[in-house]
């Protein structure tokens, strides 16, 4: 790759960096995820909203979001989470959810999510939170498919064609468009990748490579309606 396309990536990838706003509405549900200044928080009817926040909640507290004020109000040990299937690596999934990637463990029994369908696939998913903040499969429906999400992701590492986020602590490898390699100064920013998911490999592309936002799937579009208050069990 040229110097020139390499610095236009940089500038498109520095430009992407999520900032630090906050979720206008107001509203109530499981943190399922946190990432950096990434909350993700799951409403009972299993929608997902990413909020940007420095609270220091942990995954299965249960939270009260309003503006940019994040409330601690209980934890919970179950939550629903609606979303899109990324990639299945062993006997995790990976979930594109509220623009948000959620590590699901799997579980016996649930070899419709964990092994069956293809990236892309719509799940929605009732997952028990553990003490550490892991995220384990209960029950799960599938239904639908997405050929495209946009998701915010820390990038922990860059290769020749590849790039690895953090997702609650576990690495997520994907490959980017052919002839593609991210700079290493990318490592430890959160920005926003589009997600292609038609193919039997799902590939991420940065910003600024040539892909329309109003070309792109969008989980939150299949999340079913928002719920009215409430998070989970206590």
């Amino acid at each position: 790759m040229n110097r020139i396309a390499l610095a236009g990536i940089t500038a498109a990838v520095t430009a992407a960096v999520v900032p630090a706003a906050a979720w206008a509405g107001t509203f109530q549900g499981v943190v399922v995820s946190h990432q950096g200044t990434a909350l993700a928080v799951a409403q009972p009817s299993g929608l997902v909203q990413t909020v940007h926040s420095t609270s220091r909640a942990r995954v299965g507290a249960v939270v009260r979001v309003s503006g940019a004020r994040v409330t601690v109000v209980g934890h919970a040990r179950r939550a629903r989470v609606h979303g899109v299937l990324v990639r299945k690596v062993g006997s995790t999934a990976f979930l594109a959810a509220g623009r948000s990637v959620l590590a699901l463990r799997g579980t016996r029994g649930l070899a419709a999510v964990h092994s069956g369908p293809a990236p892309g696939t719509v799940v929605d998913a009732t997952v028990a939170i553990g003490q550490s903040g892991q995220l384990t499969t209960q029950t799960a429906t599938t239904g639908g498919q997405v050929s495209s999400v946009q998701v915010q992701a820390v990038v922990s590492a860059v290769g020749p064609g590849t790039v690895t986020l953090t997702v609650n602590g576990q690495p997520l490898t994907l490959q980017l468009p052919a002839g593609l390699t991210l700079p290493a100064s990318v490592i430890g920013q959160t920005f926003t990748l589009t997600l292609n998911l038609t193919g039997a490999t799902p590939t991420a592309t940065p910003p600024g490579q040539g892909e329309s936002d109003d070309d792109q799937g969008d989980d939150e579009d299949d999340q079913g309606d928002d719920g009215d208050g409430g998070g989970g069990d206590d």
